[in-house]
């Protein structure tokens, strides 16, 4: 009886886990024999004109800061961050006396009076006395004379600074644009022989890292879309290509785009940060047919095909294809009509 009992239930434990086993693979085979039958995604075959566009990743920025030049004395009034500073305006305060900013080429490196000698350190400094107007008797030149003595006086007692007719590279910050905007303070009130901060441009612009084929092919001049962070888009045109190539401490530099927004076109309320950039090309395109590139298969001999459904069986047509764009192809030849419907890869 016992024997007969463990018998009993030995078969029912195989016959359990014989079932236990044997229902999951018949759900899963039904599965499978589902999705070998799920009827494929089609798109139509159309006819149109593509129009060729290239996305580029940008920065909207002021470009790179570069620090102002280290101060002589005490640092006694500093800058203000976000600043614009323009010609002839203070920049900091050292020592009491106002350092303003001239634009010029280069530095002045040598104090400047009517005993010096003729140079072009002379003319710089005339020049932006002219400009400022406390040059008005002649034309810039490069000798310091008894004009440009009583110019610099002027001068120096418009920004309340000792009147001594001399001039000394102390009193000036020089940069090759006419203003500044002051990206960052980096000193103290107190501080001495250090730099008071950092400057850059003081117009936004876009800086956009290209391919080298980009870099080829894109023109200065050619109109650009900017796409803000906010949605935002604006007119914008390329203002220089920069073909990389320049040896740095990490390597290379990498070609690149300055694209410049259009007057107007950039918000007030814009800030540095990540762009998207749409370049257009106007060339005119022919009216071809077009298919999705999900349509696309590439074929063993390095060309294309895709799948033409017909309801019933997907049929393989090799094409050839043209301008690809927004994730759209052009096909200039293939046994290929407008409205076929096209196998789209999953």
């Amino acid at each position: 009886m016992g024997a007969k009992k463990a018998a009993a239930a030995f078969s029912l434990l195989v016959i359990g886990a014989l079932g236990v086993v044997f229902i999951p693979q018949v759900v899963a085979d039904s599965a499978a024999s589902d999705a070998v039958w799920q009827e494929p995604v089609v798109a139509p075959v159309e006819r149109g004109t593509l129009t060729s566009e290239v996305r580029l990743s940008g920065q909207l920025t002021y470009g790179e800061a570069q620090p102002l030049p280290f101060v002589e004395g005490m640092i006694t009034v500093l800058p203000t961050t976000g600043a614009i500073i323009g010609h002839g305006a203070q920049v900091f305060e050292a020592d009491g006396i106002p350092v303003v900013l001239f634009q010029g080429e280069r530095p002045f490196w040598r104090d400047l009076t009517v005993e010096s000698a003729r140079g072009e350190d002379v003319r710089q400094l005339e020049e932006n006395l002219s400009v400022l107007g406390f040059l008005t008797a002649r034309e810039p030149g490069d000798r310091f004379d008894w004009r440009t003595r009583e110019a610099v006086r002027q001068w120096q007692r418009d920004l309340g600074a000792e009147v001594t007719g001399e001039f000394s590279p102390a009193m000036v910050v020089v940069t090759q644009a006419p203003s500044i905007r002051i990206d960052q303070v980096t000193a103290r009130l107190g501080d001495a022989g250090v730099s008071p901060a950092t400057a850059s441009e003081t117009s936004l612009h876009v800086t956009a890292l290209l391919t080298e084929a980009q870099a080829r092919e894109l023109l200065p001049g050619g109109a650009v879309t900017v796409a803000l962070r906010d949605g935002a888009q604006l007119g914008a045109t390329i203002a220089a290509i920069d073909p990389g190539g320049q040896p740095t401490d990490d390597g290379m530099t990498l070609p690149s785009a300055l694209i410049l927004p259009n007057a107007g076109a950039l918000p007030v309320a814009a800030r540095p940060g990540s762009v998207s950039v749409t370049v257009h090309d106007d060339a005119e395109q022919p009216v071809t047919l077009v298919v999705p590139v999900t349509a696309l298969l590439a074929t063993a001999q390095g060309g294309y095909a895709v799948e033409v459904w017909d309801g019933q069986v997907a049929r393989r047509v090799e094409v050839q294809i043209g301008l690809v764009a927004d994730a759209r192809a052009q096909v200039i030849g293939g046994e290929l009509a407008e409205g076929d419907l096209v196998v789209l890869a999953r």
